[in-house]
Protein backbone atom coordinates (compact mmCIF):
# COMPACT_ATOMS: atom_id res chain seq x y z
CA UNK A 1 0.00 0.00 0.00
CA UNK A 2 1.61 3.34 -1.26
CA UNK A 3 1.59 6.21 1.48
CA UNK A 4 0.39 9.78 0.95
CA UNK A 5 2.38 11.99 1.46
CA UNK A 6 0.53 15.08 1.52
CA UNK A 7 3.33 18.12 1.60
CA UNK A 8 6.15 16.08 -0.53
CA UNK A 9 9.47 17.84 0.97
CA UNK A 10 10.52 18.63 -2.75
CA UNK A 11 7.44 21.08 -3.15
CA UNK A 12 7.97 22.78 -0.37
CA UNK A 13 9.38 25.69 -1.87
CA UNK A 14 10.28 27.82 1.29
CA UNK A 15 12.10 24.97 2.69
CA UNK A 16 14.12 23.94 -0.73
CA UNK A 17 14.99 27.95 -1.19
CA UNK A 18 16.04 28.01 2.89
CA UNK A 19 18.66 24.87 2.14
CA UNK A 20 19.99 26.47 -1.12
CA UNK A 21 20.82 29.52 0.91
CA UNK A 22 21.88 28.40 3.82
CA UNK A 23 24.71 26.02 1.24
CA UNK A 24 25.43 29.00 -0.88
CA UNK A 25 27.67 30.25 1.80
CA UNK A 26 28.80 27.22 3.95
CA UNK A 27 31.21 25.21 2.01
CA UNK A 28 33.47 21.81 2.54
CA UNK A 29 32.62 20.01 6.19
CA UNK A 30 30.87 22.64 7.22
CA UNK A 31 27.96 22.08 4.49
CA UNK A 32 28.36 18.53 5.31
CA UNK A 33 27.90 18.94 8.65
CA UNK A 34 25.15 21.27 8.27
CA UNK A 35 23.05 18.85 6.08
CA UNK A 36 23.53 15.68 7.70
CA UNK A 37 21.85 18.34 11.24
CA UNK A 38 19.05 19.79 9.22
CA UNK A 39 18.10 16.35 7.39
CA UNK A 40 18.40 14.28 10.83
CA UNK A 41 15.72 16.82 12.21
CA UNK A 42 13.45 16.68 8.95
CA UNK A 43 13.76 12.75 9.54
CA UNK A 44 12.50 13.23 13.14
CA UNK A 45 9.83 14.87 12.65
CA UNK A 46 8.33 12.68 10.15
CA UNK A 47 9.05 9.56 12.01
CA UNK A 48 7.00 11.55 14.73
CA UNK A 49 4.07 12.10 11.98
CA UNK A 50 4.58 8.41 12.00
CA UNK A 51 5.99 8.50 8.20
CA UNK A 52 7.22 5.08 7.19
CA UNK A 53 11.29 5.11 6.77
CA UNK A 54 10.62 4.21 3.48
CA UNK A 55 8.71 7.23 2.40
CA UNK A 56 11.17 9.28 4.12
CA UNK A 57 14.10 7.95 2.55
CA UNK A 58 11.98 8.58 -0.77
CA UNK A 59 11.16 12.18 -0.07
CA UNK A 60 14.48 13.18 1.23
CA UNK A 61 15.87 12.37 -1.71
CA UNK A 62 13.19 13.93 -3.96
CA UNK A 63 14.46 17.32 -1.18
CA UNK A 64 17.65 16.55 -1.70
CA UNK A 65 17.03 16.30 -5.73
CA UNK A 66 14.93 19.55 -5.35
CA UNK A 67 17.83 21.76 -3.28
CA UNK A 68 21.07 20.70 -6.25
CA UNK A 69 18.46 21.72 -9.00
CA UNK A 70 17.86 25.13 -7.00
CA UNK A 71 21.74 25.58 -6.98
CA UNK A 72 22.39 24.57 -10.40
CA UNK A 73 19.62 27.24 -11.52
CA UNK A 74 21.24 30.01 -9.36
CA UNK A 75 24.57 28.87 -10.77
CA UNK A 76 23.15 29.40 -14.29
CA UNK A 77 21.66 32.52 -13.60
CA UNK A 78 24.58 34.29 -12.49
CA UNK A 79 27.73 32.25 -14.64
CA UNK A 80 29.07 34.80 -16.47
CA UNK A 81 29.00 33.97 -21.06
Amino acid sequence: MAELIPFPLHSRATLVRSLADDLEVVHGPNANTFWRERIAGIVAGLRADGVADEAIRTEILGLQSAVQAELQRRARSTAVV
